[in-house]
């Protein structure tokens, strides 16, 4: 098993994506091959929620919250 497929095992979870120049909260809506979508969830900074691409090369860490 791969990094994405373990990561779409948790597809609908919340999560904590970390990576080296951002921080993104919210819900895993799909993992591939080589990248992975969330929907971030709005913030301060973020006035609507939106679907984000990251590519799983540049993630250092991924927290699945508690359901």
């Amino acid at each position: 098993m791969n990094y994405s497929e373990i990561l779409a095992t948790f597809i609908g979870r919340s999560v904590e994506v970390i990576q080296t120049n951002q921080f993104l909260l919210g819900q895993l809506r799909s993992a591939a091959d080589g990248f992975i979508t969330v929907e971030v969830v709005s913030s301060n900074y973020i006035p609507t929620s939106q679907v984000v691409t990251v590519f799983t090369d540049g993630i250092s860490f991924v927290r699945i919250l508690p359901a």
